[in-house]
């Protein structure tokens, strides 16, 4: 039985092609996710935005609904903080209606509502500068600081865990 630390090691030497054959299955995908989520590191940025990109895809293609999966994925774009991920959180919470309602905006400003603005209405997308400018019913830096230093996900399983028991994880 595989784990979740052998299939983040393959996905982390993989091209994107080979990224998106060992990544296609929906478990698979889960729990490359799910080890992440434990076993993150500064260089997997650029898996972190494919596999985003293949939940994109997953989630398009189911025509609704928003797992934790996609959660996850848009989570930890924002704790990378690179503005440049704003625009791929955007494109995800603007899938359908329950994407929208459970990404949380707070994502979408890494560096604060300013410096997302002023990111948007430079390089869009359409409606990303409306949104973050918005009226926030709460402080958007505490807001961003909760999840931050957010339990959400603090129950994943260590890579070292089954593929099984890391899909089984996140996508319950």
């Amino acid at each position: 039985m595989p784990t979740g630390a052998l299939l983040l090691a393959a996905a982390r030497a993989a091209t994107p092609d080979q990224l998106r054959a060992l990544a296609g299955p929906d478990d698979a995908r889960a729990a490359l996710v799910a080890a992440l989520l434990t076993s993150r590191r500064p260089d997997d940025a650029p898996l972190l935005r494919e596999l985003t990109r293949l939940e994109i895809d997953g989630v398009d293609a189911a025509g609704d609904g928003c797992g934790d999966v996609l959660l996850a994925c848009c989570w930890m774009l924002f704790l990378v903080g690179d503005l440049a991920d704003v625009e791929l959180i955007w494109q995800a919470k603007n899938l359908n209606f329950d994407t929208y309602s459970y990404i949380d905006s707070v994502f979408l400003i890494p560096g604060g509502v300013q410096m997302t603005a002023e990111f948007a209405k430079a390089h869009g997308p359409a409606g990303l500068a409306d949104c973050v400018e918005q009226d926030w019913l709460t402080d958007p830096d505490e807001l961003a600081e909760q999840w931050r230093n957010s339990a959400f996900f603090a129950g994943a399983p260590a890579a070292t865990a089954s593929v099984e028991e890391l899909a089984r994880y996140i996508s319950s």
